[in-house]
């Protein structure tokens, strides 16, 4: 008696949307706390317009995340490639902000005599952002590919949502030893969704979230624990330099 394949159940192009707009709330619960609540209520701080400029474009980038999920699903693919033009552009502005970012404040911290958040914190959000970059490419660089390009998205939008997952947890609990590394790692939550979705779906995991998964805990939790190294502190003198070239830009 041959084998009996059991028919797909549908609604995968559902479970992309489902995703998108479960890690996109996420990105606007962290950010509402300590951006745009302060922002609306006149008690932001005056920072430079470049870190505007990031938090905009990286807020812009996951809530066109959430529109392109939602095209996929309304199989409108002429418009979600024509925003896919948009979604290039918005990542190439988060990413070289988040660099210039990142590497003043790191610049400034190694300069101080004051303990400061930005040396733990520096590379590890260095990673996201180099995560975030190659997933990202990954998924472009396969687009044709349907199943993997949608699933490499999510890895890449998981991969950079730490700096919101950071802020929702601050905010529920307070200053910790474990707050950084709990609020880089905890984004692959939705790595793991994702994992579940296919099990359901596709009887299977995609080798997307296979390779994924492993590759953004051992960045994340290896550049984090690495810090105090010599290799770490060679990372962060590198960051620094970078908001030394460029820091009058910030």
């Amino acid at each position: 008696m041959g084998d009996v394949t059991l028919p797909r159940p549908a609604g995968r192009h559902a479970d992309f949307l489902l995703l998108a707009v479960a890690i996109g709330v996420t990105v606007l619960a962290g950010f509402w706390f300590t951006y745009f609540s302060p922002i609306l209520s006149g008690t932001y701080e005056n920072v430079s317009p470049l870190v505007h400029l990031h938090g905009w474009s990286f807020f812009g980038w996951y809530a066109l995340f959430i529109a392109q999920a939602t095209l996929v699903r309304a199989r409108n693919v002429r418009l979600h490639r024509t925003l896919g033009l948009w979604s290039i552009a918005l990542a190439t502005v988060m990413f070289v902000t988040g660099m210039i970012v990142v590497g003043v404040r790191m610049r400034d911290a190694l300069a101080s005599t004051e303990p400061s958040f930005w040396i733990e914190a520096g590379p590890g959000v260095w990673a996201t952002l180099m995560l975030f970059a190659g997933f990202y490419i990954a998924a472009l660089l396969n687009r044709r590919d349907t199943p993997l390009h949608k699933r490499l998205m999510v890895v890449a939008s998981a991969a950079g949502m730490g700096a919101a997952t950071f802020r929702i947890i601050l905010v529920a609990f307070g200053p910790s030893a474990w707050l950084m590394p709990v609020s880089i790692t905890v984004t692959n939550l939705f790595i793991l969704a994702g994992m579940v979705l296919d099990l359901y779906r596709e009887r299977k995991v995609h080798p997307a979230y296979l390779v994924g998964l492993p590759i953004c805990l051992a960045a994340e939790l290896g550049v984090y624990y690495a810090t105090p190294t010599p290799a770490g502190q060679a990372l962060a003198r590198g960051l620094a330099w970078v908001g030394t070239v460029f820091g009058f830009l910030y």
